[in-house]
């Protein structure tokens, strides 16, 4: 991938759209492609941050382990999103690590770069703040769903979040693709595997949805919007 097409890639992220191109050529110079295997690990735990990550294709989780082995999956990164800004920022090391659920492309973006350019343009800083404050309102929203909504509302309030990022990249596909593993999703939301199946099954016996694998259909937006019968 040469410069050229990494800036095209760099200028779809949210947190460069709109960037002038010198800027983001500046920035093109310090990344680069890189293929991931499914189930690889993009970094571990602890390892020093020294760049962030653009999903270009394929999907990640990031998720850290308790020292008796209970894992709890933070996020699930999705084509078109990105990772680690906020942790290179504060130069520091990562607090989860990062593994791929399916077979992914990336774009690294050194934190030598990112802060070059976040240094020398006003507008890259303020598509930063606000990429941030995006994160940190989101970050209260889920801290609300653990301490406060119910199995029912937290899944609910999964599917429709999964379908406003769908629309929000001009796709109005009510399908919502599950994570590689019910574990994974459950984890997600603060739930057992149980749980979280029971609450799937709910939703698709109210007719809903409806569930094939680990693809979602809503075939009813209104009522889930409503909240499915909570």
């Amino acid at each position: 991938m040469d410069a050229y097409t990494i800036a095209n890639v760099l200028n779809r992220m949210p947190v460069f759209e709109g960037l002038d191109p010198e800027m983001l050529y500046m920035l093109s110079m310090g990344a680069k492609e890189l293929v991931v295997d499914k189930g690889q690990r993009v970094f571990q735990k602890g390892d020093h941050a020294r760049g962030f990550y653009f999903v270009i294709e394929g999907k990640f989780k990031l998720a850290f382990t308790s020292s008796r082995g209970t894992e709890k999956v933070v996020e699930i990164v999705h084509q078109g999103q990105s990772f680690g800004e906020s942790v290179i920022l504060a130069d520091s090391v990562w607090p989860y690590y990062s593994q791929a659920l399916q077979d992914s492309r990336l774009l690294y973006v050194s934190s030598s770069a990112f802060l070059d350019v976040v240094s020398a343009d006003r507008k890259a800083a303020d598509m930063l703040l606000r990429s941030m404050a995006r994160r940190l309102s989101q970050l209260f929203s889920d801290m609300e769903a653990f301490c406060l909504l119910t199995s029912k509302e937290r899944v609910v309030g999964y599917l429709l979040r999964e379908i406003e990022q769908k629309r929000q990249r001009g796709d109005d596909d009510m399908t919502v693709d599950l994570p590689d593993t019910k574990a994974n999703t459950a984890s997600l939301l603060n739930l057992t595997p149980e749980t979280f199946s029971r609450v799937i099954h709910t939703l698709e016996r109210e007719q809903i949805i409806s569930v094939s694998r680990r693809k979602v259909v809503v075939l009813d937006l209104p009522q889930l919007q409503k909240g499915g019968g909570c």
